[in-house]
């Protein structure tokens, strides 16, 4: 059998929207509203797992998602 891992708690954990942009660019944003800006999915898809906390941390959008810079979800 393999081995069991607890999730993380939830204040340790975040969960990542990821999709592109209408620039072309990919955009990985929290649910608290901060982000990144990548070149390819790959690059934001890898960010989102290391900072989300757990595999499950990542969701593919099938719809555009535009950069905030900064100014929060809109």
């Amino acid at each position: 059998m393999g081995q069991f891992k607890p999730l993380p708690l939830a204040g340790e954990s975040h969960l990542f929207l990821v999709g592109q942009s209408s620039r072309g660019f990919w955009v990985a944003r929290d649910l608290e509203g901060s982000e990144g800006i990548f070149r390819n999915q790959k690059e934001a898809v890898r960010f989102a797992l290391s900072e989300g906390g757990h595999p499950n941390a990542v969701l593919i959008s099938p719809n555009g998602v535009e950069p905030s810079y900064g100014l929060g979800i809109r």
